[in-house]
């Protein structure tokens, strides 16, 4: 089975065709939805500004997002712990045995 599909996504009145996995639609349906969001947002607040102004905000908006969801994320100190937390554990288990 292909797992793959075709949509088209409206950003900013323009369409976008894309081929993507069928179990990501949603996300890329939601993160069009975020596009169009924070550009209508900056051009509310700053109608003085171009639309490359306008699109250079909401990326930097999206990206600075995106980085802090990165450093939220992480992970890998709790994986750190477990492993020692483990080792712990079958040390303790060897003993007893």
């Amino acid at each position: 089975m292909d797992d793959k599909m075709k949509i088209h996504l409206l950003i900013d009145n323009d369409r976008y065709p894309l081929t993507i996995r069928r179990e990501d639609e949603k996300l890329y349906r939601d993160a069009a939805k975020q596009i169009d969001y924070k550009l209508n947002k900056y051009r509310r607040a700053f109608p003085e500004f171009n639309v490359t102004r306008h699109w250079a905000m909401a990326a930097l908006e999206l990206a600075y997002e995106n980085m802090s969801l990165k450093d939220r994320n992480d992970t890998q100190p709790y994986h750190d712990r477990l492993k020692v937390l483990e080792e712990e554990l079958d040390h303790c288990i060897k003993e007893q045995t």
